[in-house]
């Protein structure tokens, strides 16, 4: 793995770190998709803990939260993502599966696990590129895959 150490885990909505949770529901209310909540068919929750590395190495760090959790969602029709640290604050973000590709994280310069979400995200008029941090638990992995076939399933 990459610069953290992650865990991931499957959960309800209601399971989820309060402040994510919160933060979901908000972005639901602010976009009129309040029905949303009935349809997660999974919910994930990932711990992400920056592996200690030596005094300089947080220098070239660009994420200032030593921890800090996501959350994903898959409904039918959407996959929803939110990010909370305590310095970064809580980000939520989502993107239609017929706008979007998914795929395993795969780069040449670190290795992490997780996914690559590209496409049209919600509110964008430009095409964007989002990393969606994933355990190489079990949890994770079933994550991945559920969100991999639903894109699939949408561009085909």
């Amino acid at each position: 793995m990459g610069d953290y150490n992650r865990s991931s885990r499957i959960c309800s909505l209601n399971q989820l770190r309060p402040e994510l949770a919160q933060a979901v529901r908000v972005y639901w209310q602010q976009h009129e998709m309040n029905d949303l909540e009935l349809q997660v068919s999974l919910c994930c929750e990932t711990t992400s803990e920056k592996k200690k590395k030596g005094f300089f190495a947080s220098f070239g760090s660009s994420d200032p939260d030593p921890v800090h959790y996501t959350a994903a969602l898959i409904t039918p029709a959407w996959l929803f993502w939110a990010r909370s640290g305590a310095k970064y604050g809580t980000a939520v973000m989502a993107a239609r599966w017929r706008d979007i590709q998914v795929s395993k994280f795969a780069s040449s310069l670190m290795s992490d696990s997780g996914l690559t979400v590209s496409g049209l995200f919600a509110g964008s008029a430009e095409q964007a590129s989002a990393f969606i941090g994933l355990g190489e638990d079990a949890a994770g992995q079933q994550f991945a895959a559920a969100a991999h076939a639903a894109a699939q399933s949408a561009n085909r």
